[in-house]
Formats: structure tokens, C-alpha cells, sequence
């Protein structure tokens, strides 16, 4: 033990000599989740483009956080805009408020990306918090749905439901 404070003390003392160290980047996971999304359309969502109300509603029954209270956690959100089936899955940017089960809320920005594979289609929602609890966090979020049966879109009422899909959220700061 001796040898080493002797080197220590020696290395400190040398002229010229600047020792550098870099930070630490470690990832703090503040929050993962586990849960449902679902989305409907009314109207239901034909071949042709029309205006139709969306709402979107998650549920993330199974939390995991640095805070505690944080349990559960769900989403909605209900807008009005065009979509078809053609383009009910394109990429879009948007505002979500999660609610957390301690009464708190996070708020992300997002853009929505979209994989369509195998029969199956996940979207995947990447974002900062802007504002509530983990402000200054990346969210990400993962929805997987099963690919809608297209002969839905042919004629009224048309595609009015896609999910539940399987929705997983991970909040955490670099």
C-alpha cells in the first residue's frame, strides 16, 4: 500500500504532466412501462381520405420508476384530422401527457415512425419531456399492432379500431 501513495505522489508531482479523465455516461432509467394502446375512428376509415375523429387511449399497467409512486401510468388523446387507410400509419409529430398513478404527469414531444413487417406494425414514438416529472428525459414508446384486415376499408363503416396493441414506454436521461 505504501508503494502506491509513493507513485501516487510522484505521478502529482512531475512537471508537465496532466492527467485526464473523462465523465462518467452512465443511463439512469427513470421509468419503464408495460401496457395497452388503442385507437378508433369515427367515421371508420375507408379507401379515400375523410375527416374522421381519432382517439387514442393507453394503458400502462405495469411500472417500474426511480419514483416509487409511479405504479401505472395511461394516455388520450382525441383529435380530429384526414386519414385513410393508405395513410393511417404515416410518420406524424404530436404532443402526449402520460398520468402517472403518484399524480404527477410527464409531457413528451414526439415523431412517429412506422415498421411494417410480418404481418405486424410497430410505431414508435421518440421524444424529449418538455414538461412534469422526468422534464428534460428521452421517452420512448413502442406500439405493436396487428397488421388491420384491409377488406375492412372497402365499404362502411370501414376500419373504426386498431389495437389493442402491446405498448411498452422507457423514460430516461444520458
Amino acid at each position: 500500500m505504501r508503494n502506491i501513495l509513493i507513485a501516487a505522489a510522484m505521478l502529482v508531482s512531475l512537471p508537465g504532466l496532466t492527467l485526464i479523465t473523462s465523465p462518467a455516461h452512465a443511463v439512469s432509467l427513470d421509468v419503464t412501462c408495460a401496457g395497452t394502446e388503442t385507437a378508433t375512428y369515427n367515421p371508420g376509415l375507408l379507401i379515400t381520405s375523410q375527416t374522421t375523429q381519432v382517439a387514442v387511449t393507453g394503458i400502462l399497467a405495469a411500472c417500474t420508476s426511480s419514483d416509487p409512486g409511479i405504479t401505472s401510468g395511461s394516455y388520450s388523446e382525441n383529435f380530429p384530422t384526414t386519414l385513410s387507410c393508405a395513410t393511417i400509419f404515416a410518420g406524424r409529430a404530436g404532443t402526449r401527457t402520460i398520468r402517472w398513478s403518484n399524480g404527477q404527469s410527464t409531457t413528451f414531444e414526439f415523431t412517429r415512425a412506422i415498421n411494417n413487417a410480418a404481418g405486424q406494425i410497430t410505431v414508435t414514438f421518440t421524444g424529449d419531456a418538455t414538461s412534469g416529472e422526468f422534464t428534460g428525459d428521452t421517452v420512448i414508446e413502442q406500439v405493436v399492432f396487428v397488421t388491420p384486415n384491409a377488406l375492412q376499408c372497402l365499404a362502411p363503416p370501414g376500419l373504426t379500431q386498431i389495437g389493442p396493441g402491446i405498448a411498452t414506454v422507457t423514460i430516461d436521461k444520458l
